[in-house]
C-alpha cells in the first residue's frame, strides 16, 4: 500500500518527526458529490448540498475512525505496545474498526473491546458477531460509567496495551489529542478540493457529536486555515460526552499539541463563537432511534443514497440529517452551501457475516442474552427460504427496513406479519 504524506504535514514540515503516523486510508481524498434531489427537496435558491464521502475512504472500513486512527495507530506502534484497549456501547462502529485495523496491521495488534449494554438491534447483534469474526476480546459491563472504570483498570493491568478512549478522543479534556489532529488534518484535504474547484468553500458543515473529536479537528483546521466556514454539531450523545465544552477543550488541546510539536503554527484558540452546537435530536438516550432520524434515513436512501452508493444509520448520521434537514427549512439558510459529513461507513461486510454463520455461541457467555429472545431480520420472522433471501437486498441489512429497500417476494401474509412485529420491536421515539 502506498504510503501517503497527510496533508497537514505538507502544509507544516516540522510535524513529520514528531508527530507519530501511519498510513492507513486507500481512498485519498474522499469524494464530494452534490445532492441535487435533496436541493430540490428543500427548494434552495442560490444554495447547494454536497456530502463528504468519508463513508468510503478505506477498502473494507471505511468512516470517521479510520481518519482519527492513522495517528492513534502509529504512535501505538511508536511506543512497540502489542494490543490496543477501547469502549464503547456493544455495536460501536468505534469497535468495529478497531478490531478491523487491529488485524490488518503487519505484525496485527492484539484487541480488547470493553463494551456496555445500548438499546438492542440487528446492527448491534452483527457488530459482535464481526467484533469476534476479526479477532477482538469482548468485556460486557454493567453501564457506560462502571464499564468505563473496568476499562482504565484493565489497562492500568496491562500497561503494553495502547489506551483509546471511545471515539479516539479526549474525554472532558484527558487524553490523547491525536484522533482531532487526524480531523484537522482532513480540513486541509478538504482546501485542495475547494483550490481544485471541486467545491465552493462550504458556509456549513454538518458533522455528528459524540466523543467531539472529530468536529473539533474541523473547527481548528478552519480556524488554521482562514475557512469561514461554521461547523454544526449534532448531540447524538449525553452532556458527558458531547457538550460545547467537549468541543472547545478538545479542539484548544489539540492546538496546544500541534504548537509544542511546531511553534510555527498559529496560537489560535476555539471559543463557543467558532461553532454552532444543536442539542434536541439525540431521544432518550444513546442507541435510541428517533422518528426524525428514521425519517432522515429513509428519506435520503431514497432520493441520494440507493443510485449514489451510501448508507446511513439512526444512531450518529440520521440524527445529525434530521437537524441539517430542520435547519434547510429556514428560510435564510436556502442561498447557503451545506457539506454534509458522512462519518459512517458505507462499505458492505456480509462476506465477514457469513462466514461466522451467526454463530453467537462463540461469544462470552454474557453476551448470549443478545440473539435468544430478539429477531430482528425479516427473513428470520418469517423463516424466509435461502434461495430468496440471499437474493434480496434487505438480507443482512442492519439499518433500513425491509419494506423499504426491496419488493418482497414472499405472500402478502408474511410480509404484513413481519412488518407487524418488526415495528413492535424496533421502538422509534420523538426526539
Amino acid at each position: 500500500m502506498e504510503t501517503k504524506v497527510p496533508y497537514l504535514f505538507e502544509h507544516y514540515p516540522n510535524l513529520k518527526e514528531k508527530v507519530p503516523y501511519i498510513s492507513l486510508l486507500t481512498n485519498l481524498p474522499t469524494p464530494i458529490e452534490r445532492l441535487t434531489e435533496l436541493e430540490k427537496r428543500f427548494d434552495l435558491k442560490h444554495g447547494a448540498i454536497y456530502i463528504k464521502r468519508d463513508d468510503k475512504n478505506h477498502h473494507v472500513y471505511g468512516g470517521n475512525k479510520l481518519r482519527k486512527f492513522e495517528f492513534i495507530f502509529g504512535e501505538a506502534i511508536r511506543e512497540k505496545k502489542k494490543g490496543i484497549v477501547t469502549m464503547g456501547g456493544i455495536g460501536t462502529n468505534h469497535g468495529a474498526a478497531s478490531a478491523i485495523v487491529c488485524s490488518m496491521l503487519k505484525p496485527p495488534l492484539k484487541c480488547e473491546i470493553f463494551l456496555f449494554p445500548v438499546p438492542l438491534t440487528w446492527h448491534v447483534q452483527r457488530s459482535l458477531l464481526l467484533f469476534d469474526y476479526f479477532g477482538a476480546k469482548l468485556h460486557l459491563g454493567e453501564n457506560d460509567e462502571s464499564t468505563f472504570m473496568e476499562f482504565i483498570n484493565w489497562q492500568k493491568a496491562n500497561p503494553d496495551y495502547y489506551l483509546m478512549f471511545p471515539g479516539g478522543s479526549p474525554i472532558m479534556g484527558t487524553g490523547s489529542s491525536l484522533g482531532t489532529v487526524g480531523f484537522i488534518n482532513t480540513i486541509f484535504e478538504l482546501k485542495t478540493q475547494i483550490d481544485d474547484g471541486i467545491v465552493p468553500e462550504p458556509d456549513v458543515i454538518f458533522i455528528p457529536g459524540a466523543s467531539t473529536g472529530s468536529a473539533a479537528g474541523l473547527i481548528v483546521g478552519c480556524k488554521l486555515l482562514g475557512l469561514k466556514t461554521k461547523v454544526h454539531i449534532v448531540a447524538v450523545y449525553g452532556d458527558i460526552g458531547a457538550s460545547p465544552l467537549a468541543v472547545k477543550k478538545n479542539a484548544n488541546l489539540a492546538i496546544k499539541y500541534l504548537r509544542e510539536c511546531d511553534n510555527s503554527i498559529p496560537n489560535v484558540k476555539v471559543t463557543k463563537e467558532d461553532f454552532v452546537f444543536i442539542k434536541g435530536y439525540l431521544g432518550s438516550d444513546y442507541g435510541v432511534k428517533t422518528i426524525q432520524g428514521q425519517n432522515a434515513v429513509d428519506e435520503v436512501y431514497e432520493k441520494e443514497g440507493k443510485k449514489k452508493g451510501f448508507i446511513l444509520e439512526t444512531t450518529y448520521t440520521g440524527k445529525t440529517l434530521a437537524a441539517m434537514f430542520d435547519w434547510l427549512k429556514e428560510k435564510n439558510n436556502k442561498s447557503k452551501n451545506v457539506l454534509f459529513w458522512n462519518t459512517y461507513n458505507s462499505n458492505n461486510l456480509d462476506k465477514y457475516l457469513k462466514e461466522t454463520n451467526f454463530n453467537y455461541k462463540k461469544l462470552p457467555n454474557e453476551f448470549h442474552k443478545f440473539y435468544e429472545d430478539t429477531k430482528f431480520q425479516c427473513w428470520q420472522i418469517t423463516n424466509c427460504p435461502v434461495e430468496i433471501r440471499e437474493k434480496c437486498p434487505a438480507y443482512f441489512n442492519h439499518e433500513y427496513r425491509f419494506w423499504k429497500v426491496a419488493e418482497c417476494k414472499l405472500d402478502d401474509e408474511k410480509q404484513k406479519i413481519a412488518r407487524e412485529k418488526l415495528s413492535n420491536v424496533i421502538k422509534l421515539e420523538d426526539a
